[in-house]
C-alpha cells in the first residue's frame, strides 16, 4: 500500500521537472525583441499592426502560432496575397506577398484588371495605377510579361504607362514600352523583366528623349535619328 504514494510522488516530481525544463527553454515571460518585415510597398508598421506582432509582444502570443499569425495578417489586409511568419527566439520575421496590379487590358470593349499572376478580372475602367497592355493575342504571352512586370521596383513600375506586343521581322516577340518620362523602350518578351532593370541607368545618361533598345543589347538613341527610321522600316 505504500508503493502507490511513492510512485505518485515520483510521477509528480518528474512532471514538475519537465514543466520547469520546458519553461526554461521556452521562457514565455519574455517578449519579442525584434521584428523584421519583408514587403515591397506596405510600411513595416502596418504589417506589424495587421499581424498584431511587434517589439514588446509577449513571447507566448507568438510561440507555436506563426501559421495562425500569417492567416490573420492576410485576413486583416486586402493588400496582401499571402504571408509567411517565422520565429527564432525573440526575433520574428514576416514576409508578405502583396497584391500588385500588373496592368489593364481591353478585349472586345471590356476592360480587365491583370493581377500579379496574369489572371484577368472584369472591371469598369482602368484606375491609371498600372500600364495598359495592347497587341497581345496569346494569353500566355500576356501572363509572362505581367508576371515579370510585378517583380520590378516600384519606381520603375510607376514609370511604365503602356506595353504593346509589336513583333517585327528581326524580333517576333518584340515589346514596345511607353515610359512616362517621354522615352520608349524596345524589349523582348522573354527577357523584359531582367533587361528593363537597366533602363534607369541608361535613361539618366541620355541627353535627349528617345529610344532605349534592350532587345539584343542595351543602347539608346534620340527620336528622329536614322536608327529610329531603320526600326520603322522593319515593321
Amino acid at each position: 500500500m505504500t508503493r502507490r504514494p511513492r510512485q505518485l510522488w515520483l510521477s509528480l516530481v518528474i512532471f514538475a521537472i519537465l514543466i520547469i525544463g520546458t519553461l526554461a527553454i521556452i521562457r514565455p515571460w519574455q517578449s519579442i525583441k525584434q521584428v523584421t518585415v519583408n514587403a515591397m510597398e506596405l510600411p513595416d508598421k502596418k504589417v506589424q499592426t495587421y499581424a498584431q506582432v511587434m517589439v514588446g509582444t509577449p513571447y507566448w502570443q507568438v510561440a507555436g502560432q506563426t501559421q495562425f499569425i500569417a492567416e490573420r495578417l492576410v485576413k486583416n489586409s486586402d493588400k496582401i496575397d499571402s504571408a509567411q511568419v517565422k520565429q527564432q527566439g525573440t526575433h520574428v520575421t514576416i514576409k508578405v506577398v502583396e497584391k500588385v496590379t500588373a496592368g489593364y487590358v481591353q478585349k472586345k470593349g471590356q476592360w480587365y484588371l491583370i493581377d500579379r499572376n496574369g489572371h484577368l478580372t472584369t472591371i469598369g475602367q482602368p484606375k491609371g495605377d498600372a500600364p495598359i497592355y495592347a497587341g497581345f493575342r496569346i494569353q500566355t504571352a500576356l501572363q509572362e510579361v505581367a508576371t515579370q512586370f510585378v517583380t520590378l521596383e516600384l519606381t520603375l513600375r510607376q514609370n511604365i504607362s503602356q506595353i504593346t506586343f509589336s513583333p517585327v521581322k528581326d524580333n517576333a516577340k518584340r515589346l514596345v514600352i511607353v515610359m512616362d518620362d517621354g522615352n520608349t523602350v524596345y524589349a523582348t518578351q522573354d527577357t523584359f523583366g531582367k533587361k528593363i532593370s537597366f533602363y534607369p541607368g541608361i535613361a539618366a545618361q541620355m541627353p535627349d528623349k528617345g529610344i532605349v533598345d534592350l532587345q539584343f543589347g542595351a543602347y539608346s538613341y534620340k527620336y528622329g535619328t536614322n536608327a529610329q527610321k531603320d526600326d520603322n522600316k522593319k515593321k
